[in-house]
This record gives structure tokens, sequence and C-alpha cells, in this order.
């Protein structure tokens, strides 16, 4: 199974969050919090359900507390004469005032919490400071500031609309308690009080702004703290990704392509084991390009495949396995703890699977996973890439082929012509006295008849106008006079033909088939078919000759095989061969849609 989690971790993380709920009801990020403040000269927890900064955090409290005493000392300067007047309102006023002062310095109101509680002892606060003042002449208390303080309060806690009733209930305290007492409400009372409901209002409207911009600063640099961090790891992977870019692609080459992603996978991820496979369209396997730390097959099926490559080629994506030794998911390593996997994709199409594994478990993070979603579409494209060259070189080296049988005929053949000449006219001038002589006429007479069948067959070539069946017949009645061979050429729909490129290549594969069989096969006999029907086709050469044994892998190379595979994949046909020593070889080429196995047609669909 997949995971990217380990069980001992998820455990110790989860008996954590356990301790953690049962020791203390605040959130690990309100810990956070009020640690940073530490810094900053305390922990006071009096805003901590403000979504504020560590600065805010740490210097509102201290304000409100400090705000509130600067009222309690102005409102004992300014009414300090009136209470040794005797004035028993001031005195009262003073002792609310204080009380509730000392009360919230010890226990100060919870500003933004989020149950109705804290708001209602806000409220009761600004009732309770409304009373105080109303007692002593309203407006004119020398305690008024007290009252605006308190009345700051809900605002910068809840905002506005708390701000507003605290306001509301505040003044109307005030002025049923100044009533109440005996106050004067004359003309100079009703001026007075205008002028502090209006200082009121501005003080709560703007405590209500601060407490807005000190929470969406925050938001802000909390954003940007995020941002910043995205934009740090993107700037890594970024970093990293143009080194691979830059390394990459410097070469069209598959194999130099491949030693360089092998080179920059090994220095990104550390890993022991590395297998790279790519996809074969012919016979529909995955076939392996590097193999480093591992032993794996020449090639394989869907069905064969290991299983954290069949869920990454599912997935199309990479897939993270942190511990391999747990499930029924083991590595193409048995000894591997941990691995990345991914399909390489490229246009839409999956050209190959990657496999990177390490002996420790839990070696590889999501992190890595992200890093090798953006190699893998790097390594994918510039392998695609020099498959593409590749094909395209190949395709590409038909006009070298008729440069280089004009530079034979024009030079070579020539002087080869002119020697024959002249060994000619010496014989007939001197008479056949020398047989050396005579036999250096007869190995230039064969030189010349070599390079003219070479000749033949670097400019033979198919066109619209001369199809495949043509060009091979005349190749095959060549090779028939020149090898003393019987050979058999049946075309079994005249008309039918492929494209021109296509043809060409299957002349290449016909060349080179006759020739292994001229110079190994010891053949008596040889049968060409060729078969086109529809958009298939097939062509398929048997000789009687000593054949061998395919799992040999030199007398493939022998054989010419490799080359013949390579023009096969250049038009994406399928090559088969057929042998055992001393009972003929049949090579038998095939191109088109054939019909495929069940497991095949998936795995097309899941490459396609």
């Amino acid at each position: 199974m997949l995971e990217s989690g380990n069980p001992k971790t998820m455990g110790r993380a989860a008996a954590a969050g356990v301790v953690s709920s049962a020791s203390t009801a605040y959130d690990p990020e309100e810990v956070f919090t009020a640690l940073r403040t530490l810094r900053l000269g305390g922990t006071d927890t009096a805003s901590r359900h403000l979504k504020l900064s560590p600065e805010a955090h740490a210097a509102l409290p201290p304000a409100i507390t400090a705000a509130r005493w600067a009222a309690i000392a102005y409102g004992m300067i300014f009414g300090a004469q009136q209470a040794f007047g005797g004035s028993y309102s001031v005195v009262v006023s003073l002792t609310v005032c204080l009380f509730l002062t000392s009360w919230r310095s010890i226990i100060p109101t919870q500003l933004g919490a989020p149950d109705r509680g804290a708001q209602i002892v806000a409220l009761i606060d600004v009732a309770i400071f409304g009373l105080g003042v109303g007692i002593s002449a309203g407006p004119t208390s020398p305690f008024i500031f007290c009252f605006l303080v308190a009345l700051a309060v809900p605002a910068l806690g809840w905002g506005y609309r708390l701000g507003a009733l605290g306001w509301c209930l505040g003044w109307t305290v005030t002025l049923m308690s100044t009533m109440a007492f005996g106050g004067d409400l004359g003309d100079a009372f009703l001026q007075e009080f205008l002028v502090m409901a209006i200082a009121a209002v501005l003080v709560v409207a703007g405590s209500a702004f601060v407490r807005s911009r000190l929470i969406e600063s925050h938001e802000r640099r909390l954003a940007m703290s995020g941002q910043m961090l995205a934009l740090s790891e993107a700037n890594d992977l970024l970093t990293m990704l143009n080194s691979v870019a830059r390394t990459l692609p410097a070469s069209l080459s598959q194999r130099d392509v491949l030693d360089n992603a092998r080179q920059q996978l090994v220095n990104t991820f550390h890993n022991r084991v590395l297998c790279l496979f790519e996809y074969d369209d012919p016979s529909e396997e995955w076939v392996p390009k590097l193999s480093e730390g591992a032993t794996v097959e020449t090639a394989y099926r869907l069905h064969t495949l290991p299983a954290p490559l069949r869920r990454a080629l599912e997935s199309r994506g990479p897939c993270l396995v942190g511990d391999l030794r747990l499930g029924d998911t083991p590595g193409i390593n048995r000894h591997s703890g941990s691995g990345l996997y991914t399909a390489l994709v490229a246009r839409g199409r999956t050209v190959g699977l990657l496999a990177l594994e390490h002996p420790t478990p839990g070696q590889y993070s999501e992190s890595d996973r992200i890093v090798l979603a953006g190699m893998a579409d790097i390594v994918a494209l510039t392998l695609d890439n020099a498959r593409w060259f590749g094909r395209l070189r190949t395709l590409g080296a038909e006009e070298e082929r008729v440069r280089i049988a004009r530079d034979l005929h024009d030079r070579l053949g020539q002087w080869l012509t002119y020697i024959s000449f002249e060994l000619e006219r010496y014989i007939d001038d001197h008479g056949p006295s020398d047989p050396q002589l005579e036999q250096l006429h007869g190995d230039v007479q064969t030189a010349l008849d070599e390079l003219r069948e070479t000749l033949r067959q670097l400019r033979s070539t198919v066109t619209r106008e001369r199809p495949f069946s043509e060009v091979a017949a005349e190749h095959i009645e060549r090779f028939a006079e020149r090898t003393g061979l019987e050979v058999e050429f049946t075309v079994e729909h005249p008309r039918s033909r492929l494209s021109v490129p296509v043809e060409n290549e299957l002349l290449r594969i016909l060349q080179e088939t006759l020739n292994n069989i001229d110079k190994h096969a010891q053949a008596g006999n040889v049968s060409v078919t060729w078969n086109v029907n529809g958009p298939t086709a097939s062509l398929t050469v048997t000789d009687d000759g000593r054949g061998f044994d395919p799992s040999n892998g030199v007398r493939e190379s022998a054989y010419g095989l490799v080359g013949m595979r390579e023009r096969a994949d250049v038009i994406g046909a399928r090559i088969s061969v057929d042998s055992a020593p001393d009972h003929g070889t049949t090579i038998h080429v095939e191109v088109g849609t054939t019909p495929a196995r069940k497991e095949d047609t998936h795995a097309q669909n899941l490459v396609g």
C-alpha cells in the first residue's frame, strides 16, 4: 500500500495531541503567540482571541491598563478639591472607578472572546463607569475619561456594533444616574453633554477602526509570510529544475541524456537504486534503459511491472512509498526501505517510468515528491526529444546515402574502371603470359561488380512512382543472380502500398536481411512475402540455412538484428525472429495496428 506517513510517527503525534488537550485549553498557535510575546514584554492573554501580530498582542492589553490608570490619575487630580470640599458624589465616583480599574488590571476583559459572557462583562463595565460618572455631575465629572476608556474596550474587542451598543448603554446610565442624584440638567449641562457624546463617538469609532486595521495588517502579514515561504520553496525548486533543464537538453544523444539524468537524480535524491524504463511501442513492453542497484529483467509487460511502478503508471504522477517493508508492495530491490516512483509523460503520452529507492524507510518526503514531479517533466521531454531525434536522423540518412553513392561512383568507381581498362589493354598487347596479371584483372572486375551492387543498394529507393514491391523485386532479382540462390518473391496485394518513408525503411530492412543470408546463412532457398492490407503490412523473409540460437545476444549482433530493430522502431514496426540451429531463419516485420492481448490493450490505454 502506498503511504507517505509513518504509523509510529502518527501514533506519537496522536498521543501528543491527547496530552495537549488534557493539559491546556489553548491551541498550539496561542502558545506560540504567547512565547513570541516574551521578547516584547509579557504574556498578557487579554487579546489572545484577536487575530493580531505578536507585537500587537504584547502592546494592546498594557496600553488599555495604562489608559485606565491615567484616567484615574486625572480624576484624582482634578477631583481632589471637590472631595476635600465635602462632595461625597466625587468620593463615591472615585471609589467605584478605582475599584473597577484595579479589578480589570488583575482580571482584564477578554477582548474578542467568542462567548457572550465576555461581551456582557464589557458592557457591564461601561454601565458601572457610566454610573460613577453620573453620580459626580455626568459629562463634567473629573472621571469622564474612565468612562471613555471603558467605551473603547468593546469597540477594540468586538468592533463597531458592540461599541455602538456600549455607547448607547453608557450614556443612558449616565443620564439616568445624573437625574437620579439631582444633577443640574440646564443648558450648560446639555451643551457639555453634547460635546462629550461626540467625543465618545469618536473614541468608539477610532477604537473599532484601530481594531480592524490591526487585524487586516496581521492578515496581510500572514499572507505575505505564506507567500514568502511558498516563493522560497518555489525558488529552490526552480533553481534545481533550472540546473536540470540546462544540463539534460545539452545533447540529443539518448546515451548522453540518460547519463545526465542519472547524475542529476543521484545528486538530488541520493538514491541507492535507480531504474528508468522506456516504453517500446512495437513490442508493447517496458525496456530498462538505466538500472543501478537492482537486477531487472530485459523487458516487462504491464502485469509484470513492480506494484509501485504500476501505481505510478495509473496515476501518471509521482508516488511516494514511505515504507516498502510494510504491506505487499516490495520495491525493485527487495532491501529498499522507501521509494519514489513516477511516470514520464511527454506531449500527453507516457514514454517511460522512473524508480528511485533508498534502504532507509521514510527517506523521502512530500517535498521530494514535488521536486520529482518537476524533474520528471524535464526528463520525459528530453528523453522523448532524443528518441525522436534518433528517428529523424535515421530518416535523414537517405540523402546521405545518395551523396555517398555519388561520391563512390565519381571517384572510386572511375578509378577502378580505369585500372580495369588499362589491365585489359596490357593483356591484349602482351598476351596472357602472366597468370598473376590475369588474377589481378579478375579481382578488379570483382571489386567493380561489388561496387556497382553497393551503389545500386544505396541508390535504390522507394518513390511515389516506384513502390516497394517494384524496387524489392529488382533487388531480389539481382541478389539471386549474384548469389545463385533460389529466391521466391510473393506480393499478395500488388495495388496496395504504404507511405514512401515507411516503405523505404522496410526496403533497408530487406536489404540487410538478404545481406545477412548471403554472409551467414549458407542457405539454398529464400522466400520473401510482402502483404499490404489496408493500414497494416507485413514483410516475411525465410531461408533454409543453418539458423542460429536467438537467445544468444552475440549472434543477434552478428546478424545485424540490432540495426534492423532500430529501423523498425523508426516506423513503429514490430520485428520478430524465429530461428533454430540447422532449421533456417524467419524474419517477420509487421507495420501498423495489430491485435493485442487484453493486458496489452490496457497498457496502450495507459500510455496513450
